[in-house]
Parts: structure tokens; sequence; C-alpha cells
């Protein structure tokens, strides 16, 4: 979760500085990383032995 935070912190910086199309793109790898994590924890094994 840290990466995400990190993509979307310099996704906003480069959307401050002017650097838009740069920007957005970013802004969309961090939306498929945060889905694609979502997507991993969804359909992971539980990890829990009885």
């Amino acid at each position: 979760m840290y990466i995400v935070f990190l993509v979307a912190c310099i996704s906003a910086v480069l959307i401050l500085a002017g650097r838009r199309s740069l920007g957005i793109a970013t802004a969309l790898l961090t939306t498929l990383t945060l889905a694609g994590l979502l997507f991993h924890h969804m359909t992971d094994k539980l990890p829990i032995s009885l």
C-alpha cells in the first residue's frame, strides 16, 4: 500500500507542477495498481489453519 501512496503523491506533484499528461498517466497507474492489489487480496486463499 505504500507504493500506491507514493505513486499518488508523485502524480499530485506532477499535476501541480504543470506536467498534466504525465500526472494523469501516473494517476491511472495508481488506480490500476490499487485495483490489482484489491483483486489479489480478494482471490487469495486465507492462510488460516484450524
